[in-house]
């Protein structure tokens, strides 16, 4: 009897391991599925960057000849609105979690979108101050902004989520 209370015992620890490595493994491996991929990473966000593109397209509608026609404080209001659709856009892909190997690429990106909107907005003051100049040169740091972040995500494919300066001017 005392010989088959031992086996017991010894069976039952080699089941517990052979329980406990069996969940490890799984946790492992769930983790392992979890973690984002640059595929899955691009999935998400596009989407995003679809609805803020077509949202920014309506926005800025007619803003050229706004400008064109002097209307500029009216079309300040459109790039405020623009600034702010970009700004709830970004806030959104930042909230995407990142491939752990892309993690830092895509945070400079997001850095990148951020400036963006500081710059969308400068353009409004300026269109609201009737400062064409100004204009213009916020327009060119847009443009090379969008030029920078982009060149950051290339290896991404993205369709929606690189950005068009000339869409918003």
């Amino acid at each position: 009897m005392e010989i088959f209370k031992r086996i017991s015992k010894r069976a039952g620890g080699t089941a517990g391991a052979v329980f406990l490595a069996a969940v490890l493994v799984a946790g492992t491996a769930m983790a392992v599925a979890a973690e984002p991929t640059r595929e899955s990473y691009r999935e998400q966000v596009e989407p995003i960057c679809k609805k803020n593109t077509e949202a920014i397209e309506r926005i800025l509608k007619g803003v050229k000849k706004q400008i064109t026609k002097g209307e500029l404080k009216a079309a300040a209001g459109k790039f405020t609105k623009a600034a702010n659709a970009f700004e709830a856009a970004t806030k959104q892909l930042k909230a995407v979690p990142k491939p752990v190997e892309d993690t830092a690429k895509l945070t400079k990106w997001i850095k990148q979108l951020e400036t963006g909107t500081g710059l969308l907005r400068k353009i409004s003051t300026a269109l609201k101050a009737e400062k064409k100049a100004k204009v213009s040169s916020y327009s060119a740091q847009l443009s090379s902004n969008s030029n920078i972040a982009n060149s950051l995500v290339l290896g991404f494919d993205f369709d929606h989520c690189l950005v068009d300066s000339s869409k918003f001017a």
